[in-house]
């Protein structure tokens, strides 16, 4: 991914519209990129300061809460990542043990003599 494609995403990734492919493209440019981490930081802040400007919190760790996002979207990688290793995983199960179950059954027709070869 390009400097210029990891820009165009930061706004979709700071409001959580990145697919889940998109964000880990766009996760594993941040980790090579320090460019990228400090448009992401600007941005992050211009955007989040503008919504908290009208909260009667006067304190506010806009670090802190960018570098807890960071961590949600990378559990939210490894979330995705294990959900698709249980799909394939239950997929291929489940081809193995229909090829099972009818290999059994023709066993059981060829001995019955009811198929013949």
């Amino acid at each position: 991914m390009s400097c210029t494609e990891a820009e165009k995403m930061i706004v979709p990734y700071i409001n959580n519209e990145l697919s889940p492919m998109e964000l880990e493209d766009f996760m594993a440019h941040l980790e090579t990129c320090e460019s990228c981490r400090e448009e992401l930081e600007i941005h992050y802040m211009i955007d989040v300061g503008l919504k908290r400007l009208d909260d009667d919190d006067a304190v506010y760790d806009i670090v802190g809460d960018l570098r807890r996002k960071i961590e949600d979207s990378m559990r939210t990688l490894r979330r995705y990542f294990l959900l698709q290793v249980t799909r394939y995983a239950v997929g291929t199960l489940t081809a193995m043990a229909l090829i099972v179950t009818v290999l059994l059954q023709l066993r059981l027709w060829v001995q019955s003599g009811f198929l013949f070869f």
